[in-house]
């Protein structure tokens, strides 16, 4: 194959030479084992643009094709959300996160080496920032459980404090980890208690005081609230603490920027961003802050410079890691590369751009999930937990059957039903934690609606 060049497809002077190769004249020599009578004949039928109609999304594709080719059961349906969510991953997303130079590439110490794999970082970065409102990125961390507890360890670096106050309404098992974590040092976390489904400001300014390095809250909270973010941060700062912005649906930074809040530092998860639920990982965490406070960020930060030709490069700044400074100075020990996900991270923003993202943030997720709040809260016993509350994606209704015999009903339906609250708070037993995304449409909604119903008058065993 003299006239081969490299990364451009292969010519029809190429495919004949593979095939004489082989032995056989045609491509379609190539699937004889497979009978003609199962061969199609003639064009696929796909949905048409032509006549006036506007062309499908590819999402609208692709659930078009998996329609036709399925021969099973209808399709689970997801509704449960709680800190991994079910949204669309563009093809383009795995597409290049499959390639080798991206997913083999472990830590880029060498930039000469790593300039692709250091510009995407950089590329997520920029992003990040644009979407908190806050200056400086890090690229990656664990998962949002993780980024929380270095956000945390980094408030208590930049204080000289050693006490958390957590609000309840975060999510538990993040509290959790924050406990795991901290329990051993010489840090105090301290609990502040919630009120109709959000921080109850009152006791949180009582929590609040000036032995406090960080206030955690997170927006929108474990119950698919919003709170008041900007009450927060007023009983924060009159304290002299930082107020951390905890993100766990990264999605809904499309509509609402922590920085604008007064957030000094953001921190979550980012899995929305173009990572698969698959079975709960691999996630991605992220921190943003300000400058002022960059010193003290853990992971990896990348900043674009100069080479001595003058051309663009990319670097690793600030590795404060133990692997690269002595133990007692390190800001922290994480090593593990997630950069994988915060590539496809870097993909799928740039893929929807900021209005595709806003679009797709307030259309197709925070209306509908007002249609699913507003149509199941109908149902006679679905009531909502926590009355006027602004909500995102998620909403918490009060369940007139147990929560886990009424998921395993819905199981059988091919619904995978909300979260059962009570696991996590006692208070909040019959409560179900229901979640909606771009993945359940009107027609998704419906169908539970009416199974709801139908379980209402059949009952649930």
């Amino acid at each position: 194959m003299k006239d081969h060049i490299p990364y451009i497809a292969t010519t029809e002077a190429d495919r004949s030479e593979m095939l004489a190769e082989i032995g056989v004249t045609e491509i379609d020599d190539l699937f004889e084992a497979i009978p003609r009578s199962l061969r199609l004949k003639g064009e696929l039928f796909l949905p048409s643009p032509v006549g006036g109609g506007l062309p499908l999304s590819e999402m609208e594709l692709k659930n078009y094709m998996g329609n036709l080719s399925a021969r099973n059961p209808h399709p689970y349906t997801c509704f449960l959300g709680a800190g991994c969510y079910d949204h669309y991953v563009p093809s383009i997303v795995d597409l290049f996160t499959s390639l080798p130079q991206f997913y083999t590439p472990y830590t880029p110490y060498k930039p000469e080496t790593n300039q692709g794999t250091l510009q995407a970082m950089h590329e997520y970065q920029t992003m990040m920032c644009r979407l908190t409102g806050l200056e400086v990125s890090n690229a990656s961390l664990y998962d949002g459980a993780t980024a929380m507890v270095e956000a945390a360890k980094m408030a208590s670096r930049l204080t000289g404090r050693t006490e958390i106050v957590v609000s309840r309404a975060v999510h538990p098992e993040y509290r959790q980890v924050l406990d795991t974590y901290l329990r051993y040092g010489d840090w105090q976390v301290v609990e502040a208690d919630i009120r109709g489904g959000k921080t109850d400001m009152e006791e949180l300014e009582k929590r609040v005081s000036n032995r406090t390095a960080a206030v955690i809250v997170q927006c929108p909270n474990f119950f698919g609230i919003l709170e008041d973010m900007g009450a927060v941060s007023e009983i924060v700062h009159k304290n002299e603490a930082l107020f951390i912005y905890l993100v766990v649906e990264a999605l809904s930074l499309a509509l609402i920027r922590p920085a604008d809040l007064g957030a000094d530092i953001a921190a979550g998860e980012a899995q929305s961003f173009g990572s698969h639920m698959s079975f709960g990982g691999p996630h991605l965490g992220f921190i943003n802050c300000y400058g002022k406070h960059k010193s003290k960020l853990p992971g990896r930060v990348v900043t674009k410079t100069e080479d001595i030709d003058g051309r663009p490069a990319y670097m690793l700044w600030g590795a404060a890691r133990e692997q690269h400074i002595s133990r007692s100075r390190a800001t922290s020990n994480i090593c593990t590369n997630h950069a994988l996900n915060a590539l496809a991270a870097s993909i799928y923003l740039s893929w929807y751009g900021s209005e595709g993202l806003q679009e797709l943030a307030d259309t197709h997720n925070l209306q509908t999930a007002y249609y699913a709040y507003e149509r199941i809260g109908r149902i006679p016993g679905y009531e909502p937990a926590f009355p006027g509350q602004e909500i995102f994606n998620e909403f918490t209704l009060t369940c007139p059957h147990e929560v886990a015999a009424l998921n395993r009903k819905l199981l059988e339906h091919s619904i995978i039903g909300g979260l059962e609250v009570g696991r996590f708070y006692p208070e909040c037993r019959n409560k179900v934690l229901f979640c909606v995304t771009e993945t359940t449409g009107k027609d998704d909604i419906d169908r539970l609606a009416d199974i709801l119903e139908y379980l209402n008058e059949k009952g649930v065993q």
